[in-house]
């Protein structure tokens, strides 16, 4: 029966159609379609295929299906080993597999490599059933697609509405934010039918065929396969008038029509397509034959007759059902007991012919009994492979293991294992419910009090503050508890105040961890106790301190042997030293984190680290990158479903677009942010200040500003942290204070910087900080203007150009608008050198302001040309350049910038007339002689 035209999808294919004119002509684009099972989706694909090879496009297609959605990224790279035409593809990537290699790498190596490709020839992408993909592929897809919009790549995708994820809405959410198309196919209205039927049988249906072809709801595949089985079984009587049945009519559903086209097969060919069905769409022979205890070679007269009768078809290396709802009815005519066993062989036949464990283990879970140990083994495996890319997924199959084991002390440690997983995965009240469950079952007391800690001890990667408090408390309740087990709980509640943002409390839990942990064998549990402690003193403003107990940490955890205490200590050192101004030392303390974290594959420490160097790039002016990184930081994130550190990528996001003046896309990242936020109460105050800056930047006014603030003004004085990783936030607080009228906040926001500044000697943003915020609290124009040259010395150049810019406002109220120029000039510059568009816009504002100012004055006495025209800031810059000082020679004696120099001998010379220095050393000495 030859295939059919594609009834009823005119408009889709008219759509698609023009969408390949526009790939070939050199334009990208992705669209989706979407779909229920049977409504030709994948029929649409193959036709649009077929037109984008006649019209030179290289066609690149493959799809997932459930048994193989563990294997990362399987399915992207098949698409391009299968392309038609053949792509010249990369042989690195030929073998590449994503279990085994980097996985950020292998999505940036297949996008350069498409990219390049592009380049030659233009390219279809078709990716079918993308409701089965993995985690890893949709983060590629994304990743791909944004990356070569501007590229000759047409992305077809197509999936069913259920079932779905959070991880797919959310692909297909930021696709169409993109600018993807969704195409929409619904079931077929009955004209279509008709013609279709028509177009299968030669001949035009009669009324009682219609009506049972509308049992089929309007969907193609349904329809063509029950007009195949009402012809092959005879059931039809068809001439030039019409196609219509024998008298008696038909019986049965659609499946049972297919049902019945299976049995009418030989009965090994059906036996063989039934256990081909229990591994997915597509199958290795090999393992069939494994679970049917035959060889290949006994298996060929079957698979002659599937080919033969148009039920399978080869794909490569493995064969495929035509498709999935073939597959489907030979899974359904599997009785449900029988089921079990055979998934059960079929991970040890996967196994047997050099399958992963992670794929066997998809099956495992459906197919093992209680105390089943060789399963409980894969399962264990497949979890500690997948724990690297996947920990949710990793999860499920821990849990699947412990519920295949009989209580035993075995099963409580999976159990620790398992819950601790659950934890890191931001499953928590699994994890708690697993563990309490656990304790219940009159565990050692050893092993509860370990069980209680594990909610406090993951929850700085994303656990409940609140929550984790109390099982720490009743691990510290349990008698027969050894000095050493106790201090664990210590240690976590150390850890749990810390996040909760109490660091006195955090200060006393960990001081006693340490006292009562002095006899651990363990050097690793002290010295991630010591980094919490670190990170106390930290947010009290003791930096020197705290850096102290940081590097001590370093060199305990270096005894570390899962290698994530060594990653957390880099990460947490070079913030310390974010806060002390060694950007260089932190910038590498950072790059040995992300780096150790690929080495040893701890992705959960990589997102972290991500979120730190953002944050660093930040306060370096290196905004671009600051966004680069921090965009690598949240697909780290999605790709292993881990939002813990996405609040605070959302923040330095939004402050960097705030900055840039993308209010929109600031506001954007804010609220994904906040929405993660949660009980996460660590990054509450980042958020905060982004919100402030974003206020601020859309013109809102001081109150408003204020009150997005109102958090950071709370913790103080205690909780200092915010100041002192962002010493600009301190003088800020203070100005918006006062403009809000609240002369409270604004003496406890000055105290706070003045005593970060006095507390950390040498370090210059602190003390310039401080200087600053005195500077604004009592009106001291002089004191800011003092802290603007401090700042000259300082890395920050948000904070330079931003004090400033506050001493600019305190010289134009005290009317001296020549030096106010001078440093609204200065803030200019850094702005426009980093490109932080909104505040540079403000600044220009303000010298407009003098300007006009300026032009009133002029007007009513100062000329417009001449001497008399130059400004004190002009007469100053004349009167250097006249004694033969250069450029930079003039900036350093008057604390300006060399720009700012030259932008007042070029106003000099447009007043004076004049083109050269001797015309102007002529003229000086002319009206000053003596001061020549």
């Amino acid at each position: 029966m030859a295939r059919t035209s594609l009834h009823g999808r005119e408009t889709e294919v008219h759509h698609l159609s023009e969408a390949i004119t526009a790939v070939a002509a050199g334009q990208g684009c992705v669209i989706l379609v979407e779909g229920t099972a049977g409504l030709g989706k994948s029929r649409l694909l193959l036709e649009a295929a077929t037109r984008a090879r006649r019209a030179g496009i290289a066609v690149a297609g493959s799809e997932t299906d459930e048994f193989h959605g563990l294997s990362p990224l399987a399915s992207l790279l098949a698409a391009m080993r299968r392309s038609m035409p053949r792509i010249h593809w990369d042989a690195e990537l030929e073998t590449a597999n994503a279990l085994d290699d980097d996985q950020r790498l292998l999505i940036e190596q297949f996008t350069v490599v498409l990219q390049e490709i592009t380049r030659r020839q233009p390219v279809l992408v078709t990716l079918d059933d993308l409701q089965w993909a993995d985690p890893l592929m949709l983060l590629a897809a994304r990743s791909a697609t944004e990356q070569l919009a501007a590229s000759p790549v047409m992305w077809l995708l197509s999936r069913r509405p259920w079932p779905t994820t959070p991880a797919l809405d959310g692909v297909v959410s930021d696709m169409v934010g993109n600018g993807a198309t969704v195409i929409e196919l619904a079931p077929l209205p009955t004209s279509a039918v008709a013609e279709m039927a028509a177009d299968v049988l030669g001949a035009a249906p009669d009324n009682a065929l219609l009506v049972l072809l509308e049992k089929c709801a309007g969907n193609p595949f349904m329809v063509v396969e029950l007009l195949r089985t009402l012809a092959e079984q005879d059931e039809l009587v068809m001439d030039a008038a019409s196609a219509r049945f024998f008298p008696g009519g038909p019986s049965g559903s659609v499946y049972q029509r297919l049902s019945g086209r299976l049995s009418s097969l030989s009965p090994l060919t059906r036996q063989m397509l039934e256990v081909a069905s229990i591994f997915g769409r597509l199958f290795d022979v090999r393992c069939v034959a494994q679970v049917l205890h035959r060889t290949v070679a006994e298996l060929l007269p079957s698979l002659h007759e599937a080919l033969g009768e148009d039920l399978v078809v080869e794909e490569g290396t493995q064969l495929g059902f035509r498709h999935a709802l073939v597959r489907e009815a030979a899974y359904s005519a599997l009785p449900v007991s029988a089921r079990r066993t055979l998934h059960r062989e079929a991970a040890d036949a996967l196994r047997s012919v050099g399958g992963s464990a992670v794929d066997a283990a998809a099956h495992m879970t459906k197919g093992a009994e209680v105390g089943d140990a060789h399963a409980v083994a894969l399962l264990v495996q497949a979890s500690d492979e997948l724990a690297l890319i996947a920990l949710g997924e990793a999860a499920d199959l821990r849990l699947r293991a412990v519920d295949l084991m009989p209580p035993t002390d075995l099963r409580a440690q999976r159990v620790a294992e398992t819950n601790g997983l659950l934890l890191l995965a931001e499953r928590e009240e699994e994890g708690e419910a697993l563990g309490e469950a656990a304790v219940q079952a009159k565990l050692p007391a050893e092993l509860q009090a370990r069980l209680h800690v594990q909610p406090a001890q993951t929850v700085r990667f994303g656990g409940r503050p609140a929550a984790a408090l109390h099982p720490t408390r009743t691990a510290l309740e349990l008698q027969g508890v050894s000095n050493s087990t106790r201090a664990l709980p210590l240690a976590a509640e150390s850890n749990v105040h810390l996040v909760s943002a109490d660091p006195r409390a955090a200060l006393r839990a960990g001081e006693e961890a340490m006292a009562t942990g002095r006899e651990q064998a363990d050097r690793a549990a002290p010295g991630r106790t010591l980094l919490t402690i670190g990170d106390a003193e930290r947010m009290r403003g003791r930096l020197v301190g705290s850096l102290e107990l940081i590097d001590h940490a370093v060199e305990l955890l270096s005894s570390d042997s899962a290698g994530s205490g060594r990653i957390e200590a880099q990460w947490t050192r070079g913030r310390t030293l974010i806060a002390l101004d060694r950007f260089d030392e932190a910038s590498a303390a950072f790059q040995s984190a992300m780096q150790g974290a690929n080495r040893l594959n701890i992705d959960r420490a990589a997102v972290p680290a991500h979120s730190s160097h953002a944050m660093l790039l930040l306060h370096q002016g290196a905004l671009d990158d600051a966004m680069v990184q921090g965009d690598a930081g949240l697909v780290r994130a999605q790709e292993l479903g881990s939002w813990s550190y996405a609040p605070e990528l959302s923040a330095v996001l939004a402050e960097v677009a705030a900055y840039r003046g993308e209010l929109e896309q600031a506001r954007g990242h804010l609220r994904r942010g906040t929405s993660l936020t949660g009980e996460r109460t660590g990054f509450a105050a980042q958020l905060a200040w982004a919100s402030a800056v974003i206020e601020e930047a859309a013109g809102a006014e001081p109150s408003r500003v204020l009150s997005r603030l109102a958090l950071i003004y709370e913790q103080l004085p205690d909780h200092v942290l915010a100041l002192v990783l962002n010493p600009m936030i301190g003088p800020c607080l203070v100005a918006l204070a006062l403009r809000a009228g609240d002369g409270r906040r604004a003496r406890v926001a000055a105290e706070a910087a003045e005593s970060l500044g006095r507390g950390n000697p040498g370090v210059t943003s602190l003390a310039a900080a401080g200087m600053q915020a005195r500077g604004l609290l009592n009106d001291d124009v002089d004191c800011l203007v003092a802290a603007a040259r401090a700042f000259q010395a300082s890395p920050r150049p948000l904070a330079r150009a931003r004090a400033c810019e506050d001493a600019g406002l305190g010289l134009v109220h005290k009317c001296r608008s020549a030096q106010a120029v001078d440093h609204f000039m200065m803030a200019l510059v850094e702005y426009e050198r980093i490109g932080a568009h909104s505040p540079a816009r403000r600044v220009r504002e303000r010298l407009s302001s003098i300007a006009a100012r300026d032009q009133e004055r002029s007007a009513a006495g100062r000329p417009a040309f001449g001497w008399g025209s130059l400004t004190e800031a002009e007469l100053r810059v004349a009167r250097l350049a006249a004694g033969g000082l250069t450029n930079r020679s003039i900036a350093n004696e008057l604390s300006l910038s060399p720009h700012t120099v030259e932008s007042h001998l070029r106003h000099t010379f447009h007043k004076l007339d004049i083109r050269s220095r001797v015309e102007l050393t002529r003229i000086v000495l002319t009206h000053e002689p003596t001061d020549a």
